[in-house]
């Protein structure tokens, strides 16, 4: 009698079993999406590895733009971020962000705090006082990169990419060196530091 080997089988088993979850990890995506405002491509897995240990001490400290104070603090590995509004203070959003380079690209994985799933992936570039990031999300990239549309609040749709790490690394490498992989420049310059006389 033919039996299938037993490393087949596991195969077979671990792309049952991906099939499956996959489903049910974009349903459970499509309600996390809406509690939060991101970005129109996001990802159920992470850019960065265990292996990653990039830092970057210039991105440190406060940014700001004409709307919103941008606050980075290094913790390990990772960085704490927050965006408040300058409007409305109270209104604050968290961030971890994790830095890879891909491509000879600085990219910043930035994961909204309190159990949102959804990697947004963005360049980031320091340069004379100014921090200058870019969602790697526009459309021109959307029509390109393989991802599943997940239905949100009000018959909308979300862009997810759901592919795994190893193979998204590769993915977004084709693509971080073209300019019209990225949406708007968003541009943020140094919150000027006061001295006590």
């Amino acid at each position: 009698m033919w039996t299938t080997p037993k490393n087949a089988r596991n195969r077979r088993r671990k792309t049952s079993d991906t099939v499956l979850r996959t489903p049910l990890l974009l349903t459970a995506f499509s309600f996390a999406l809406l509690a939060i405002g991101c970005g129109d491509l996001l990802s159920l897995h992470p850019l960065y590895t265990g292996q990653d240990r990039v830092a970057d001490p210039a991105l440190e400290g406060s940014w700001e733009d004409a709307d919103d104070v941008l606050t980075v603090t290094r913790r390990g590995i990772a960085y704490d971020v927050t965006m408040q509004s300058k409007s409305s203070p109270s209104e604050q959003q968290e961030y971890e962000m994790r830095l890879v380079d891909i491509g000879g690209v600085r990219i910043a994985d930035v994961l909204p705090t309190g159990g949102v799933l959804g990697h947004m992936f963005v360049r980031v570039r320091v340069s004379t006082g100014e921090l200058r990031i870019a969602f790697l999300d526009s459309e021109w990239l959307r029509r390109r990169i393989p991802h599943e549309e997940v239905r949100v609040a009000k018959g909308n749709t979300q862009a997810v990419l759901v592919d795994r790490t190893p193979t998204l690394r590769k993915q977004m490498k084709k693509y971080v060196a073209i300019p019209e992989a990225y949406g708007e420049e968003l541009v943020f310059r140094r919150v000027a530091t006061t001295t006590a006389p």
